[in-house]
């Protein structure tokens, strides 16, 4: 297959699945490692007031004002409001999408706890198959390159997306010897303070972007 070239731009874009896995079986944990994994619905943005500020349970953003805070909320709201032209699929479409999510997620669950830890999932999508699933979730937007990113953390986190891709299994698999492989996003037994940076925290973050190449003429190639 030959390359096909252009002088216009051109990309490919791509789903991203960054996540933190652990396995356990019914004796001990085995990995004892904490550094990991419009008229459209919206999801609320869980907040907490600090004493120094009001912070976004999302993604952790500290601002020094409630009315800072709320301004913040209003905009990403509009990153999940679909935009004139993009495409509309099928609910069936979605819905089989969504059961290959999970079977790409499956892949990654092994049995061996040398296996665990932090996890990227790379693969083709397109961007209405994306917000199609993740519509009323995505926290972030980059207008210059066109980026998303969802963030999913915290204690009700695993169960918020067992609802999103309807199946209670989708981040757990179950091998022999009563052991099990799942991804973490919640860890209770570990103060957060105890992380040295938020990038370590147990969470899921979902991005899609495009990918292209460029040679040495200035041209630009996509598969």
């Amino acid at each position: 297959m030959q390359a096909r070239q252009t002088n216009r731009p051109s990309s490919k874009p791509i789903l991203l699945f960054r996540i933190y896995l652990s396995s356990i079986n019914n004796k001990m944990a085995i990995n004892t490692r904490h550094n990991f994994i419009s008229s459209e619905p919206i999801v609320p943005i869980p907040h907490i007031t600090l004493q120094q500020g009001f912070k976004c349970e999302i993604c952790e953003t500290i601002y020094k004002t409630k009315r800072g805070l709320m301004c913040y909320q209003r905009i990403v709201q509009k990153y999940n409001i679909r935009y004139k032209g993009l495409y509309t699929l099928s609910s069936q479409a979605i819905k089989q999408f969504k059961a290959d999510l999970v079977h790409i997620i499956g892949s990654k669950l092994k049995e061996h706890y040398s296996w665990s830890g932090k996890q990227t999932i790379t693969f083709p999508c397109l961007e209405s198959l994306f917000f199609g699933v993740f519509k009323g979730h995505i926290h972030y937007f980059n207008r210059r390159n066109h980026s998303y990113k969802c963030f999913f953390h915290g204690p009700d986190a695993y169960s918020q997306l067992a609802s999103l891709f309807k199946n209670q299994n989708w981040g757990r698999k179950f091998f022999s010897n009563d052991q099990q492989t799942f991804i973490l996003l919640f860890n209770a037994q570990v103060p957060k303070a105890n992380y040295k940076k938020k990038s370590e925290l147990p969470r899921l973050m979902v991005e899609w972007k495009t990918k292209s190449k460029r040679d040495a003429k200035g041209n630009q190639t996509s598969a």
